[in-house]
């Protein structure tokens, strides 16, 4: 094959065995098939022959005729040439002055018939350097085997240094030799050091051979330290990287801000305003020409300061714009992506100039266009899809020496990106809740050392135990570590929170098998000493042994533990005073719970349900503030249906049936959890009863009892659940056979066989534990049964219960026998009753009260004063639903009351129940 004088030629001559036959065009791969093709692409068929012999036409026709050239070697199956290096420069000749269209056509000239062309280019800021290695790096990168290293200098030249080692695989050789330079080394030592890392790199260099684009600011630094030269002399970027440049045998162009000590270079010269023009409009095609002339303006003729903002216009439209590649923008671009994170965007200027080590005012336009101002010294990224995704260590720890100890998520965040785990696992230890503000960290801490991960575990632990999730991934795996750990004391307190799992689940006796001897606390801190001894409450609890558990939760008062398990303290020690009926330092204790999010809605939930137990109307906002923290916390599903469902039966005491219904069926709703869901059944099926809704009531009830009776899960809860739903069904029952809803007031004489069957059975299978649930289900049941049994079988059942330590219980066990003395008869011992009872806030309890006392005051024949405490109850607060209520009961007992009210069709008991419950 004869040589082709010119590339497209030998293009040509490749492409043709490849071409057979002919077409309608003529012979496939005839310089008549090509011109034909030509002008069918909208070209001219006679520049073919001017362009394939003598490499003359118009930078479009060759365009076209490349582009033709191109698409037939890719129907041929082969690899498309690069386009020759005349095209590049007809593109770069929109771009650069003069002196650098001469630099960049000798250099490809050169590379092109074979050569090693060696240039070094000299020019200020504001010269054009970085236009022409960019114009220089495209066309390099379109040549067979020429893709360039681009490798831009200037202040901390290690981390260009670094990555292009890397690249040329003898980085660790310039890692070990850069973590030998100290700044107490004597200069000379220095030097030599730095020079060994250039010599290293142009070595490795020569043995690649592609050719190297250089740009190099005036001054830089090496690891924080001047750059030195072989005698230890200070060095500008110039003078330090000349030994460098005569040591490379390959080609390369270096674009030096200054001149070398005695390299020959080529002076550059700032471009003209029109030169500036081509250049964006070049970069930028389709930029409006105002937005284009105002890009010339803001730069002036400061072709770095032009480049810089044409990359941040181009970055707008595209995020893969290189804009680090841009030494100037490079330092600012990397203190944005650290000290910007996306949850906390804004951050002090102050911190900006010290990273960056100039203030405001040195700032470039470009740099400038960077930022937006916040106020009050702040700043934040314009774009934040401009920033690298991380930035060097070294910004992190800046920023962590910056902020405060009070601003706890920069101090996380800074010391997580910073590798400062003492710091962060410090943070963590003070408050485990803090880990939510770092995502992730337990997967990236798999490759942290032993010590650490096992800290760092203790951490997740405490914190998914808060959650009650202990059955999370993290916990398990976290549990796991501490297991194993070779620490006793470490693996003493797995054991502990292992136990403390399964006393959450309600597994008690598993929990009491894992837990270590008492003994065994001394191996631990304080704070870990504190979370046994309130599992071993929670296990003494469960036994029944109350005023042990309350000791075990005096013993973990008195440690000095952790701020983060103060709350939980105070928490457990509401609890068992709830238990032993201390109720005011319940809530004292409840109502010293305040940090952690999720046990204060914990302790205002139990608030809430201890005021309830008491018949305080305070209980309704208690329980709202706990629902609503425990929600926003995230607290666990079945843990937000539970309280939700508790807050159902507080609405319904309070006689708001139809906010009980919707909060109901919202807790039916979220219940996952089996055993939850058939609680909520429970609540669901009173409520039903409540609302005189008999079949609805049994339609939940009778799941739910079935569930309870048969399950294997948590047996000592089941057992309580199941007896309190026989006497929910007892209530259904009692509705269904005697049209009595579960609503006060309740008064007797009353045939219901089913319900007292189910009464009198579960009465004899209540078991006689002093605890306020198992009291209260006594009560409850004993009530109910009395209004089915003459009047001297009630009292019998009741008169046991009268001195209750719980003054609710009390008043209701009270209100219950003086309705048994009001129907025996005994009406001034019944009114003496209900004299004797303290100031009541439950309305229910308001309305049994008054019933009895109607009761009562009728039968002694005092009739106006009667009617007169009728006629307080019909413009009284109490709920609509108790004052029907009230009317119904006393409809049957009272036929002299019907003489009062306007005629109607009604029966007395509704008429008298719609007179009570509508006043207007």
């Amino acid at each position: 094959m004869r040589e082709a004088s010119t590339p497209w030629l030998r293009y040509l001559e490749v492409l043709r065995p490849h071409l057979r036959g002919q077409d309608h065009r003529g012979k496939r791969g005839s310089l008549r098939w090509l011109e034909a093709l030509m002008a069918e692409r909208g070209g001219r068929a006679g520049t073919v022959r001017n362009i394939l012999y003598k490499d003359l036409g118009s930078p479009e026709e060759k365009e076209r005729l490349y582009g033709l050239i191109a698409d037939l070697y890719r129907e041929a199956g082969l690899k498309p040439p690069p386009p020759p290096a005349e095209l590049f420069l007809e593109s770069a000749r929109k771009v650069l002055g003069r002196d650098k269209r001469r630099i960049f056509r000798r250099f490809l000239r050169e590379l092109e018939v074979g050569g090693r062309p060696q240039m070094v280019v000299v020019g200020g800021p504001a010269t054009g350097k970085g236009v022409l290695l960019s114009a220089l790096a495209r066309a390099l990168s379109a040549l067979p085997h020429q893709e360039p290293h681009v490798l831009n200098l200037g202040g901390e030249v290690a981390q260009a240094l670094i990555p292009l080692a890397e690249g040329l695989g003898v980085g660790e050789e310039v890692r070990a030799l850069l973590a030998q330079l100290s700044p107490t080394q004597p200069y000379a030592l220095q030097g030599a050091l730095q020079q060994e890392v250039l010599a290293l790199l142009a070595e490795a260099l020569n043995r690649e051979g592609r050719p190297l684009l250089l740009r190099a600011e005036a001054e830089g630094t090496l690891e924080g330290l001047p750059l030195r030269g072989p005698d230890g002399g200070q060095r500008g970027l110039a003078a330090w990287l000349e030994p460098f440049l005569r040591k490379l045998k390959g080609p390369y162009l270096a674009a030096l801000s200054e001149a070398p000590p005695t390299l020959p270079y080529q002076p550059l010269s700032p471009p003209s305003r029109e030169e500036a023009r081509r250049f964006v409009r070049e970069k930028l095609p389709h930029l409006p020409p105002e937005r284009l002339e105002a890009l010339v303006n803001q730069a002036g003729r400061n072709f770095g300061e032009l480049s810089r903002l044409v990359l941040l216009e181009a970055a707008k439209h595209d995020p893969q714009t290189p804009l680090q590649d841009d030494p100037t923008l490079r330092p600012l671009l990397q203190a944005l992506a650290a000290f910007s994170p996306e949850a906390d965007p804004a951050f002090p200027l102050v911190l900006l100039e010290k990273a960056l080590g100039k203030p405001l005012e040195k700032l470039s336009q470009a740099e400038r266009a960077l930022l937006d101002w916040v106020g009050e010294g702040l700043v934040r990224p314009a774009l934040r899809s401009l920033l690298p995704e991380e930035a060097p260590k070294a910004l992190h720890l800046l920023a962590l020496e910056h902020f405060p100890r009070e601003n706890t998520f920069r101090k996380l965040y800074h010391a997580r990106k910073a590798g400062e785990r003492g710091v962060l696992l410090e943070l963590l230890q003070e408050d485990p809740a803090r880990l939510a503000l770092l995502p992730g960290l337990w997967e990236e801490a798999q490759a942290w050392p032993r010590e650490d991960l096992e800290a760092l575990a203790g951490v997740v632990v405490r914190y998914r135990a808060v959650l009650g999730q202990y059955a999370h991934p993290e916990a398990e795996a976290a549990l796991r570590v501490l297991s194993e750990s070779q620490n006793p004391s470490l693996r003493t307190w797995a054991r502990i929170k292992a136990a403390e799992a399964k006393a959450d689940a309600a597994l008690y006796k598993e929990a009491e098998g894992l837990l270590p001897p008492k003994e065994d606390l001394a191996l631990l801190d304080e704070t870990a000493q504190a979370e046994g001894l309130l599992v071993m409450a929670a296990v003494e609890r469960w036994k029944g042994d109350y005023e042990r558990a309350a000791r075990f939760v005096a013993e973990a008062e008195g440690l000095p533990v952790a701020p983060f398990l103060k709350d939980r303290v105070q928490l457990w020690r509401g609890l068992v005073a709830k238990d032993l009926g201390r109720y005011e330092e319940a809530l004292a204790a409840l109502g010293q719970v305040g940090h952690d999010p999720l046990l204060l809605g914990r302790a205002r939930y139990q608030m809430g349900d201890l005021l309830m137990r008491l018949g305080r109307l305070e209980a309704k906002v208690r329980m709202e503030e706990g629902l609503k923290a425990l929600e926003e916390a995230g607290a666990p599903k079945d843990e937000v249906a539970r309280v939700r469902a508790r807050y159902a039966t507080l609405l319904r005491r309070l006689g708001l049936y139809e906010e009980a219904e919707e909060a109901i069926q919202k807790a039916l709703a979220e219940a996952e959890d089996p055993f939850t869901r058939a609680r909520v059944q429970s609540e669901a099926g009173i409520l039903e009863a409540a609302r005189g809704r008999p079949f609805e009531a049994l339609a939940h009830l009778v799941p739910a009892e079935a569930y309870f009776r048969t399950t294997p899960e948590r047996p000592k809860e089941a057992r309580y659940r199941h007896l309190r739903t026989l006497f929910r069904l007892g209530a259904a029952y009692l509705l269904l056979e005697a049209g009595q809803p579960y609503r006060a007031p309740f008064l007797g004489g009353l045939n219901a066989p089913t319900a007292q069957n189910l009464l009198q059975s579960l009465l004899a299978e209540i078991p006689e534990e002093p605890t306020d649930r198992y009291t209260a289900l006594r009560l409850d049941t004993a009530s109910l049964l009395a209004l089915l049994l003459p009047p001297e079988e009630g009292k019998a059942l009741l008169k046991p219960l009268l001195e209750l330590e719980n003054p609710y219980l009390r008043a209701q066990a009270r209100l219950g026998y003086a309705e048994c003395l009001a129907r025996e008869g005994s009406l001034g011992e019944a009114l003496a009753q209900i004299v004797a009872l303290p100031p009541l806030e439950d309305p229910g309890l308001l309305a049994q009260a008054r019933a009895v006392e109607v009761l009562a005051l009728l039968g002694l024949g005092e009739r106006e004063a009667a009617w007169q405490k009728l006629l307080e109850v019909r413009q009284s607060p109490l709920p609509q639903a108790f004052r029907f209520q009230l009317g119904r009961a006393l409809g049957r007992f009272c036929p002299e009351l019907g003489k009062r009210l306007p005629p109607t069709p009604l029966a007395l008991p509704e008429a008298l129940g719609f007179h009570l419950a509508n006043p207007d």
